[in-house]
């Protein structure tokens, strides 16, 4: 009988990003590529890596099978991003685990004010998740995507963030996202 290993982080590079960015879910194909010129998983992995300061990979048993990050907008306002593939089941407890201590506590203390993450009408499992993390909707577009798609904006704002990751863990966390 095989156990799987621990999910593990690795560094937001383009090649374990695009390895993800072939193989993504449904949901999230539907709802990045509303939003992009093209459908290019390739061009994709190169965008996010590009514009993310913040972000890591999630593996299981060395496999890259989500990937999330976050991009500077302009002082104290970022945007937020997770794509994944259908393995996403096998991580989503220690990327849930990480995004929380990591992403949110590392952007707080980066001097964020508010983040945002905007998620296509349809896509239950991500506006789940988001929730799960503390978001809370803050309005509807509209013809937002490429071909009229409904997509909904989900806020994180810092005044009301209440976990204060230990010292350790928030020196783990900046060591794993921060891309300066």
């Amino acid at each position: 009988m095989h156990l799987m290993a621990e999910p593990v982080l690795l560094p937001l590079t383009e090649a374990f990003v695009a390895v993800v960015a072939r193989a993504m879910r449904e949901g999230d194909r539907l709802e990045v590529f509303a939003t992009r010129f093209d459908d290019d998983p390739d061009a994709l992995a190169r965008d996010l890596v590009a514009m993310s300061r913040f972000g890591a990979v999630v593996a299981a048993d060395g496999d890259p099978v989500a990937a999330m990050g976050a991009v500077e907008c302009w002082p104290g306002m970022w945007n937020v991003w997770m794509i994944a593939t259908d393995r996403w089941p096998l991580v989503a407890r220690s990327a849930t685990r990480w995004a929380r201590i990591a992403v949110l506590s590392v952007l707080a203390k980066a001097g964020a004010h508010r983040c945002e993450c905007k998620s296509i009408e349809s896509h239950e499992t991500a506006h789940r998740w988001l929730r799960h993390l503390g978001a809370e909707v803050e309005a509807v577009h509209r013809d937002f995507g490429r071909n009229r798609e409904t997509f909904i904006t989900f806020v994180w704002r810092f005044d009301h963030v209440r976990h204060v990751p230990s010292q350790q863990t928030e020196g783990a966390a900046t060591a794993a996202t921060d891309r300066r």
